[in-house]
């Protein structure tokens, strides 16, 4: 009988060398993930959400926090939800277009299953989440494409040529919930790995692009609020598909959010925000009338945090804080990093995109770096579909303080150099 590997582990990352953060002779720099310091005050913040529902609960005495919840997700949730995201995106956000997920990974295959035919095209760029790569293989049918990028945002000349020639060939097996034969994902705004943001005009055509080739765009909208500049962020794509323009479609993008890196990843609580056209095809879905509404008592929880600002004041000094970290890193990097390097600071999120000369290997260096210098990132080869972008890294403010940041990214800068010289002789 064949047995299943199953060793004492305590968190995702662990066991796994090139992940594990909270191995101390390594400096990480790998995670997009809070850290022990940030993540200390959800004890005190979940311990005054929870009594204040567990309260509320009780003072109706139906209990049906308890129950099967609406398939859309817990309606006060999303009334909260929607006005906290209101607030902080400066854009309106309306309760009826939310369904509440698991998170962000699980809305993705939410969509993969009920709104995109089941031997769809799946368009990505050259450079993406490398754990949605991962998802995508769960789904043997589709077929995954990739678009290339120009100045680490994606090419949408080339993105429009490609979809033209994908869609000759394609044969989509489409039912009434099953209403699209392609999707895009992306991570438009403080993008990873590239940190990047695609700008208004770009955003404008890509939801053109969208429209005219009847595919969806599924954003990736999990770092958005992680805005280190004045005033509200950048828009998110889904605002661009607006419904008063002349020719829209009924809606083609969606809005795929989370609490994972504005509170905690083990909430495992997130929300699509889409038209009114598929937020309906996901209320009769099988799979949410089956089980109800995802995740239905951490709903109730949410809705507190929110509804007593718990949520609004945690965001605040997140915020601050990497603000913070993202600056001592950026330092470093524009004094310590090789000329032969470069990088683009970005405006928000997690992550810092280091481009090496042509000829280095990010892997190889990875591993030489760990060993010999105990500071680890990612290899951009990692993020790639068709394992290009050797000579890149990715690095991330999330889980580490400051100061750490601060000697690891030093001490990284020196081995860019140390190793480059090696290899070719300069620096």
């Amino acid at each position: 009988m064949e047995t299943i590997d199953d060793p004492y582990l305590r968190h995702l990352f662990d066991g796994i060398s090139t992940f594990n953060v909270y191995k101390e002779e390594v400096t990480n720099l790998s995670v997009g993930a809070p850290g022990p310091d940030l993540l200390q005050h959800c004890v005190e913040m979940m311990r005054k959400a929870t009594d204040h529902r567990l309260n509320e609960e009780k003072k109706e005495g139906k209990y049906y926090l308890f129950q099967y919840g609406i398939t859309a997700g817990l309606w006060e949730c999303r009334e909260e939800l929607a006005k906290f995201l209101t607030r902080r995106y400066g854009d309106p956000v309306k309760r009826e277009n939310l369904i509440l997920t698991c998170g962000a990974s699980h809305g993705l295959q939410l969509l993969l299953n009920t709104v995109v035919s089941s031997n769809g095209i799946i368009f990505v760029e050259e450079v993406t989440y490398m754990i949605a790569l991962d998802a995508f293989k769960q789904f043997p049918l589709m077929k995954v494409v990739t678009v290339p990028m120009k100045n680490d945002m994606v090419d949408l000349d080339a993105f429009e040529k490609i979809i033209t020639e994908e869609r000759k060939d394609s044969n989509p097996l489409k039912n009434e919930q099953k209403i699209f034969w392609a999707m895009f994902y992306t991570i438009p705004t403080f993008h990873n790995p590239t940190g990047s943001t695609l700008p208004p005009e770009s955003c404008k055509r890509l939801v053109e692009i969208a429209r005219r080739y009847s595919i969806m765009i599924v954003c990736d909208d999990v770092y958005n609020l992680l805005y280190y500049g004045d005033g509200f962020p950048p828009h998110r794509l889904f605002s661009y598909d607006n419904p008063t323009d002349h020719n829209y479609k009924g809606g083609n993008v969606v809005s795929n959010g989370s609490f994972s890196k504005i509170f905690s990843p083990a909430l495992r609580f997130g929300w699509i925000e889409c038209s009114s056209r598929i937020a309906k095809i996901f209320r009769s879905s099988g799979i949410l009338l089956s089980g109800g509404a995802v995740n239905h008592y951490v709903s109730g929880v949410v809705a507190s945090l929110l509804q007593l600002s718990i949520q609004d004041e945690h965001l605040d000094k997140l915020v601050h804080i990497y603000k913070e970290r993202l600056t001592v890193l950026c330092n470093i990097l524009d004094h310590h990093l090789p000329q032969c390097s470069s990088y683009q600071r970005p405006e928000g999120g997690y992550f810092v995109w280091i481009h090496l000369p042509s000829g280095i290997d990010g892997s190889e260096f990875i591993k030489w770096c760990q060993k010999k210098y105990k500071v680890s990132a990612i290899p951009g080869v990692r993020f790639s579909y068709e394992r290009k972008y050797h000579n890149f890294l990715r690095l991330s403010i999330g889980f580490h303080r400051k100061e750490t940041i601060g000697r690891a990214a030093k001490i990284l800068c020196e081995a860019i150099s140390d190793y480059i010289e090696k290899k070719t002789g300069s620096k």
